[in-house]
């Protein structure tokens, strides 16, 4: 039996109408076989030789898990169960990735000071999924140590490793480098450089004490050849471009964002891409969203709502703070009945277009819109607030979207082939 006939002989009954609805909305015929699976239960697609075949497939996405948020200041010493425990049913489920932030000094997302520490841990309890830093700020870091502790993960997770930078934006951070904070961006993309170097293998000449010059290679030698590099930016366009250059991928967010501006800066990179002799389809993109799902609509809602508004009150205080030490004009100082309306407004906005909160019928619009304009992955943030019994049990939910969209790219392919 096929792969693909044991990934559609594996769905539910809710699943399979999922797909036909959505093989319908692409005007993509679906397979007879799975036509008649209502009726007789079973789903099994004609076997097909595709050795050797390009996945023609369009509109294929991604799901992976993503993790900002989680408040470090509890004592209790069970922080990390919902990472570890989201971890293992991502690498157990086939989601594409699993990505761990840098975050210093705040509440908000204090769980999450060193990404290889936690890539390390994810490293001795998954076998399959990526496990991604998002993001490394490189600015705050010698490229050599980065280099070296990836590395060191890329060994224990035998060769699974991928990492985001990103140049930093909140000023306290850089009180562990503070001379890099007026020129991070470009610091950010030279320690890239060197990163990737010193990953490959190459012997690179570094600045010892008394300015004597030291040659190193960094140990032990990560298993993958090249380390695959994304740019993490907030929608800076010329950073778009920067990315496209150097061959990155780029993960992004939707503050600010419609599906039409996304639209406008993918195509900047995909022209970046190919400017710079790469193939402009052969970067991804991932778009980090909100993401609770369960079946009823309204229950959702109102699961996630305070969990949502005080993220964003969060979100927005942290944001004005940081705005207030950046620059010199004057910063409007939001009292907390402000931040509440503020947060309030935006989470109606949020849960309607930028977040994959609600149930998986009602998710299938705004994902089809991401495909359409060129995004591959949706880096789902699960860990905004809510109870984290309630998060994992949502993962099945969610899973089911990933389903659909990974049988849909499927069944494509296998339309295609015929």
């Amino acid at each position: 039996m096929s792969e693909l006939n044991k990934r559609l002989r594996a769905l539910s009954p809710e699943q399979r109408k999922l797909l036909e609805l959505e093989l319908q909305r692409k005007g993509v015929p679906a397979p007879a076989p799975l036509k008649a699976s209502a009726e007789s239960g079973d789903l099994i697609l004609p076997e097909q030789n595709v050795t050797g075949r390009h996945n023609e497939a369009q509109n294929q996405m991604g799901f992976s898990l993503f993790f900002f948020s989680d408040d470090g200041s509890t004592t209790t010493a069970d922080k990390y169960r919902l990472l570890l425990e989201s971890a293992r049913y991502g690498d157990r489920h086939g989601f594409t990735a699993v990505w761990t932030p840098e975050r210093h000094f705040l509440d908000f997302g204090g769980l999450y000071p060193n990404p290889s520490i936690l890539g390390a841990a994810l490293a001795m309890i998954t076998e399959r999924i990526r496990l991604r830093a998002g993001s490394v700020v490189l600015p705050l870091h010698n490229p050599i140590r980065v280099a070296e502790e990836w590395s060191v993960v890329d060994n224990l997770s035998s060769g699974r490793v991928e990492v985001a930078f990103a140049s930093g934006w909140h000023p306290s951070d850089f009180v562990l480098a503070p001379k890099n904070f007026a020129d991070r961006k470009q610091i950010m993309f030279h320690g890239i450089e060197q990163v990737r170097r010193l990953w490959a293998g190459e012997q690179m000449r570094f600045q010892g004490p008394q300015e004597i010059d030291v040659d190193l290679r960094i140990l032990p030698r990560p298993l993958q050849e090249h380390l695959p590099v994304w740019v993490t930016t907030a929608g800076n366009p010329q950073t778009w471009k920067l990315a496209g250059a150097i061959g990155a991928h780029i993960l992004t967010g939707m503050q600010g964002e419609t599906l039409e501006t996304l639209k406008k800066k993918i195509d900047l990179y995909r022209e970046s891409l190919a400017e710079h002799s790469q193939e402009a389809e052969s970067g991804q993109v991932a778009v980090m969203l909100h993401t609770y799902l369960g079946s009823d609509l309204e229950v959702v809602k109102e699961t996630v709502r305070p969990a949502m508004v005080a993220y964003l009150q969060t979100f927005l205080r942290d944001s004005e703070s940081s705005a207030r030490r950046s620059i010199n004009t004057e910063v409007k100082n939001h009292s907390d009945a402000d931040n509440e309306l503020r947060a309030a407004l935006a989470f109606e906005y949020y849960f309607h277009k930028n977040s994959l909160l609600g149930t998986p019928e009602k998710c299938v619009e705004l994902v089809d819109g991401f495909c359409h304009i060129g995004v591959t992955e949706i880096a789902c943030l699960i860990d905004f607030g809510l109870d984290v019994e309630m998060v994992l049990e949502g993962l099945h939910h969610l899973n089911e979207l990933r389903t659909l969209y990974a049988s849909a790219a499927a069944a494509q392919s296998q339309e295609v082939l015929k």
